[in-house]
C-alpha cells in the first residue's frame, strides 16, 4: 500500500492542474464544457509528465510480469490515468484496446489496470468477456468525441463496440494493491462511479518490441 500511496502522490497533482495539460488531458465521457468538471478525466502518458512513476514498484512488477508472460523482452508502450468523478453516469463502454491502434502490425502487449483504492462494482471496476482475446478486432464506432486544451481542440474519440454478449461478462472487483491484466483483444468495460469518492486508476501497457512484435497473434 505504500507504493499505491506514492503513485497517488504523483498523479493527484496532475489532476489538480488538469486544465493546463493541453492535449494530454481529455474527458473520456465527451467534449469538455467550460466551467463544468469532466466526468471521466483522463491524462495520457503520465510517465512523461512525471518520470518518477517509472521508479514505482507497480511499474517494475508489471513490466516483469509482461516479460514473463510474453516470453520476450518488453518495454513501455503507453500509460494513462483516469479519475472518475463521484456520482456520475459516465461508464467506459465495451471495447478492445487493439481497436485504438491504427498500425497494420497488431499490438503485442499486456495491459495492467491498477486501482488506487478498492475497485468495486459500485465505483466502476473492470468487467471482461472471457476468451474474447482469441478472436479478432471487432467493428467499433465513436461513442463520444473528446476535446482538449484551452481551445477545446478535437482530441479523437472514445470508441465502443456493440458486438458484445453482456450475459458472458465477468466483473472483477479487486482491492487496492492488486491489478487486472488483459490482452489488447480482450473485450472490457467499466461502469459508472456511483460512490462518494473518486475512482482512481493507473493503466500501464508493456509490450514486445523489435522483431519480437511479430511472434504473437495475427490481426
Amino acid at each position: 500500500m505504500q507504493d499505491i500511496a506514492r503513485i497517488r502522490s504523483l498523479l493527484d497533482p496532475l489532476f489538480d492542474r488538469f486544465t493546463s495539460l493541453g492535449e494530454r488531458a481529455v474527458d473520456l465521457a465527451g467534449p469538455q464544457v467550460p466551467g463544468v468538471a469532466p466526468r471521466s478525466p483522463e491524462i495520457n502518458e503520465a510517465v512523461t509528465l512525471v518520470p518518477e512513476l517509472r521508479q514505482t514498484l507497480a511499474y517494475a512488477r508489471c513490466r516483469e510480469i509482461a516479460r514473463e508472460f510474453l516470453g520476450v523482452p518488453v518495454g513501455y508502450m503507453f500509460d494513462h490515468a483516469i479519475y472518475k468523478l463521484p456520482h456520475n453516469n459516465a461508464s467506459t463502454p465495451w471495447h478492445q484496446d487493439e481497436a485504438y491502434s491504427a498500425r497494420a502490425i497488431p499490438l503485442r502487449s499486456m495491459h495492467f489496470w491498477i486501482p488506487l483504492q478498492e475497485a468495486t462494482i459500485d465505483n466502476g471496476c473492470m468487467w471482461f468477456i472471457p476468451g474474447s482475446h482469441l478472436g479478432s478486432v471487432l467493428p467499433h464506432h465513436a461513442a463520444a468525441q473528446r476535446t482538449a486544451g484551452p481551445n477545446q481542440a478535437p482530441a479523437g474519440a472514445t470508441i465502443a463496440t456493440n458486438h458484445v454478449d453482456p450475459t458472458k461478462a465477468v466483473a472483477c472487483p479487486i482491492p487496492a494493491g492488486s491489478a487486472t491484466m488483459h490482452h489488447p483483444l480482450t473485450l472490457h468495460y467499466t461502469g459508472a462511479n456511483q460512490t462518494d469518492d473518486y475512482r482512481r486508476v493507473w493503466i500501464l501497457h508493456f509490450g514486445a518490441y523489435g522483431r519480437a512484435r511479430f511472434l504473437f497473434h495475427r490481426r
